[in-house]
């Protein structure tokens, strides 16, 4: 019989396939309930930077190991707020609270549902890592924004996130070009859902009808013949008025062709510069 000796496990640790910087996946709500209204009772699966704490990987522009390209992890209009899971995650993995993933451990993941990449982009990980785990899960939802350049085996259980304004659909039209499952983010109610989509039953517009482990629409292409989930920008805050406004002006300029990313290179001159003592 299965023991519950730590708080979670390390799926696995190795080079990311984005940049080859340390990396790990570490999976939590395994013995005990996770209280997230949106998910509802799913394991969840941070990736993580095994080496520079979430934050400081933020502000570093160090989280491309785990983010890739993604657009909202360079204009901070992610929906993951840092302190609600991936720091104390961090912190708790250099306390020895998790174990490592051993053969028999598939067994917590028989009939569970499992969120992948709760934080970072599944496709930072080998595919082979998460086929071992659907195969035994009962359902999973997972999101990928390195659509265009990852194994594109993955599509089999992730969809592509894409992002849109009004008048803008070119992530969309691509990925679905390319075969994707999407998943769409949009900025308000009148940019118009295609023939092909539906709201997300477990967001606000769509007057929160179940969450996600019931309706398990984001699991790629397992469900090939299924219509394409949009939903509007969000975060785990009420006080998301400054993101949307944030996203818009970024998705303009993306539309526009003009310059809209971060100067890393400076803030870490300048940030070295502020913390040297």
């Amino acid at each position: 019989m299965l023991k519950k000796k730590k708080s979670g496990i390390i799926l696995w640790s190795g080079k990311s396939l984005i940049d080859g910087k340390r990396i790990m996946v570490i999976a939590t709500g395994i013995f005990e309930k996770t209280a997230n209204r949106k998910t509802g009772n799913m394991i969840q699966t941070y990736i993580l930077r095994r080496d520079i704490d979430p934050m400081l990987a933020r502000r570093m522009g160090e989280d491309f190991s785990i983010c890739g390209d993604c657009k909202h992890r360079e204009q901070s209009t992610c929906y993951v707020n840092l302190c609600h899971g991936p720091i104390p995650i961090y912190r708790a993995y250099h306390d020895g609270s998790y174990k490592n993933f051993e053969k028999e451990d598939i067994e917590y993941f028989r009939d569970r549902y499992i969120r992948i990449g709760s934080y970072g982009d599944p496709a930072a990980i080998p595919f082979e890592v998460w086929e071992n785990i659907c195969n035994t899960a009962k359902g999973w939802t997972g999101y990928t924004h390195q659509w265009k350049t990852c194994d594109q085996r993955i599509k089999k259980y992730c969809m592509a996130s894409v992002d849109s304004i009004t008048g803008y659909m070119k992530e969309f039209d691509l990925a679905q070009s390319m075969e994707w499952r999407t998943f769409r983010v949009r900025e308000s109610l009148n940019n118009e859902l295609r023939d092909n989509e539906f709201i997300c039953p477990a967001s606000k517009e769509g007057d929160i009808k179940t969450d996600c482990q019931h309706c398990n629409a984001c699991n790629g292409l397992t469900k090939y013949f299924m219509k394409n989930p949009v939903i509007m920008l969000h975060a785990d805050s009420e006080a998301v008025s400054w993101r949307n406004d944030r996203y818009v002006k970024m998705m303009k300029k993306i539309k526009n062709k003009k310059g809209w990313r971060r100067d890393y290179i400076s803030e870490r001159k300048e940030f070295r510069k502020v913390c040297s003592f």
